[in-house]
């Protein structure tokens, strides 16, 4: 039997890069291409010069090199770039993406290390960090200003963040496309601080973030960055993702369900839980959508409830359920629900679903006729203070 190879994403994004494209190319190791099954991919940016003609002529000369070559005939910056790229890589089902940029100021040499924390399964996004060794970052010609000032904002930013990076601005990635695809970074900036905001949005996910040493090489490229203009951005970014945590600013980038959603349940005082819970009809029949952990639904069980769970991670307490489905709840099809049920308890979901609207009609087209009865819990976020508050509505889709 053959090992399947896993897919890689080797994204190079480039701007007036006609000096170096080539060059980029060329120094990918070739282990690379014979260790997975990969695609290098270019998106110019609406070069001014003739990046695209040279990368294209490469790909020409080249046959053997699966390599695409694509020209946004508008410029999107630095972010919208990107947003291309990752969508790029999900749509066609990669494993790994790895952002090298094409003015060859990160190393092609070093991928390998890049890519294989991701494989271990434990990381999610892997960053090739130039201050993990902060000397050679200066041997490497990085301008002393920009060295302080790398310093001094990634100092800022781990304050707020609450985090505990070595360095928040190395353009030198690699992402694990299953937590990518979770992540709603197509509501990022188009500009330079994108990379800030997707860092937050792993942070705001639980996902493992793992830091690796590079080499530093500062050329004769042209770096387009207006550092003010940069350092005021993500330092907003920053306290704008704390400001929405705490309910005071809101900001759809940020607007993120944990990784990791399993919760303690919240028993002893009124809470959303306890109300749900004494909500539910002694010994009926409940379909549990969005369950997660399964702990709710433990105490329904012990009202003599018969509890079917619906969810799209697998739940941890399989004693919970008589029946579970692994559904993603914004594709869900509840004809797929074999088993009656006479209420259906939907806790801190709804605010969660891409469209709510289409959701509760496909419930009704299901069980209006039926008079099922749905209780449902969701967050207020009208005022700072209400956080943990909760609206629980009992409602017929009738």
């Amino acid at each position: 039997m053959t090992n399947i190879k896993e897919k890689l994403l080797i994204f190079i994004v480039a701007y007036n890069a006609e000096k170096k494209i080539e060059q980029v190319i060329q120094r990918i190791p070739t282990e690379i291409y014979d260790k997975y099954e990969y695609e290098i991919l270019i998106i110019d940016d609406s070069s001014t010069d003739n990046t695209f003609e040279i990368a294209h002529a490469f790909s020409k000369q080249n046959p053997e090199l699966k390599l695409k070559v694509l020209f946004n005939p508008e410029n999107q910056k630095y972010g919208g770039n990107q947003k291309l790229g990752y969508r790029y890589a999900i749509d066609n089902e990669f494993d790994y993406v790895v952002l090298l940029h094409g003015d060859g100021q990160y190393a092609p040499e070093c991928m390998e290390e890049l890519i294989k924390p991701l494989k271990s399964k434990k990381y999610h996004f892997v960053m090739g960090s130039r201050m993990l060794n902060k000397k050679d970052a200066l041997k490497g010609g990085m301008p002393y200003y920009k060295f302080l000032g790398n310093i001094i904002l990634t100092r800022i930013q781990n304050i707020i963040l609450n985090s505990n990076l070595n360095e928040f601005h190395s353009g030198y990635r690699a992402y694990s496309i299953e937590a990518l695809s979770k992540i709603p970074f197509e509501k990022n900036s188009n500009d330079y601080n994108f990379d800030t905001q997707i860092i937050i949005q792993f942070l705001l996910s639980e996902f493992y973030i793992y830091e690796t040493p590079i080499p530093t090489y500062y050329g004769d490229e042209i770096c387009y960055v207006n550092g003010i203009k940069y350092g005021k951005d993500i330092i907003k970014d920053c306290i704008s993702s704390r400001l929405h945590l705490l309910n005071l600013f809101y900001k759809p980038e940020y607007d993120i369900t944990s990784s990791h959603p399993l919760y303690d349940i919240k028993l002893g005082f009124k809470s959303s839980h306890t109300m749900a819970i004494d909500s539910v009809s002694p010994n009926s029949k409940i379909l549990d959508i969005g369950g997660g952990s399964g702990l709710v639904a433990l105490e329904l069980k012990k009202k003599g409830c018969n509890v079917i769970g619906v969810d799209l991670s697998e739940n941890q307490e399989n004693e919970a359920y008589v029946n579970f489905y692994k559904r993603d709840l914004d594709n869900i099809n509840f004809y797929d629900i074999k088993e009656d049920y006479e209420e259906i308890i939907m806790l801190d979901i709804i605010e969660h679903l891409k469209s709510p609207e289409d959701f509760l009609n496909k419930l009704r087209e299901k069980t209006g006729l039926n008079k099922i009865r749905v209780i449902l819990t969701t967050p207020k976020y009208c005022f700072y203070y209400n956080k943990n508050s909760t609206i629980i509505r009992s409602i017929q889709l009738w």
